[in-house]
C-alpha cells in the first residue's frame, strides 16, 4: 500500500523544485544581463569552491577593491583531473603544506579554520547554486556563506542541507538556489567554466583576477590589482 507521507513528502520536493525554477526564470533576464555582457572594465574574478586561497580572496575582496566603482564578475569554475594534472588533492606533500599554509593566512586574517574531511565531492553542485544566487543579486553574499561553511565548518558543499544553510545565512530562500543547483542547464555551465577560462584568458589557477587584459593570480595579488584599476581610472597616488 502507497505510503501517504512519502507520496506527500515527494509532491512536496516537486512543488518546491517547481518554485524555485520560477524563482530563477523570473531574475534570469537581469542575471544574464550581468554575466553575458559585462563592463569592459570589469575585473573577470575566477573562484572555485574547491580552493581555499579563493576563499581567503573573496574574505578580502571587499577591503582590498571596495570603493573602486569597477565592477566585479565573478566566474565559478573547477578543473577536472584530465585538465588540471597538478591537482593538490593527488599530491599529498603538496596539500600538506597547503594547509599548513591556509592556516597561517587565515590566522592572519582572524578567520576560523577548519578544513573537510578528504574525499572528492559533487563540484557542480555548489557552482551551479552559485549562478542562482548570482542571478538572484545576491552572489557575493552566497558565495562568501559556501566558502564559509566549506572551510570554516568543514563541511560538504556538495549536499543541499550545507548549501540551504548557506542560503539562509546569505539571507536568500533554500528553494530556488537549490533548484539551481540541480539545474542541468546551469550545471553544464559550470562544467565548462574551467575551459572556457583557460581558452579566454589562459587562466591556469584559482583566485585568479583579469582587469584590463592582464592576469593577477592568487590573494596575495589582489593589491596590485588595485592599484593597476586606480592608475587606469587616474586615480593612483
Amino acid at each position: 500500500m502507497p505510503d501517504p507521507d512519502a507520496a506527500r513528502s515527494s509532491t512536496e520536493l516537486l512543488e518546491a523544485s517547481r518554485r524555485g525554477a520560477v524563482a530563477i526564470s523570473s531574475a534570469a533576464d537581469a542575471g544574464h544581463a550581468m554575466t553575458e555582457a559585462p563592463s569592459p572594465d570589469a575585473i573577470r574574478f575566477y573562484f572555485s569552491f574547491r580552493s581555499p586561497y579563493a576563499w581567503l580572496a573573496t574574505e578580502q575582496l571587499e577591503e582590498e577593491l571596495g570603493g573602486l566603482s569597477v565592477p566585479i564578475e565573478r566566474i565559478p569554475v573547477y578543473p577536472t583531473p584530465g585538465l588540471f594534472p597538478n591537482d593538490p588533492s593527488a599530491l599529498p606533500h603538496k596539500l600538506a603544506y597547503i594547509v599548513q599554509d591556509v592556516a597561517r593566512l587565515a590566522r592572519e586574517q582572524g578567520l576560523p579554520v577548519r578544513f573537510p574531511a578528504a574525499g572528492e565531492t559533487d563540484w557542480a553542485l555548489s557552482h551551479a547554486a552559485f549562478l542562482g544566487a548570482q542571478r538572484l543579486g545576491a552572489e557575493h553574499a552566497f558565495m562568501l556563506e559556501v566558502f564559509r561553511q566549506r572551510f570554516s565548518q568543514g563541511r560538504d558543499v556538495g549536499e543541499d542541507e550545507v548549501l540551504a544553510e548557506a542560503s539562509r545565512r546569505a539571507g536568500l530562500e533554500p528553494d530556488p538556489i537549490l533548484a539551481a543547483a540541480h539545474s542541468e542547464e546551469l550545471r553544464d555551465e559550470v562544467a565548462g567554466g574551467w575551459q572556457r577560462a583557460v581558452e579566454r584568458d589562459h587562466v591556469f589557477g584559482v583566485p585568479s583576477f583579469v582587469y584590463a587584459d592582464r592576469l593577477y593570480w592568487g590573494q596575495d595579488r589582489l593589491r596590485f590589482l588595485r592599484s593597476a584599476v586606480e592608475r587606469k581610472s587616474g586615480r593612483a597616488r
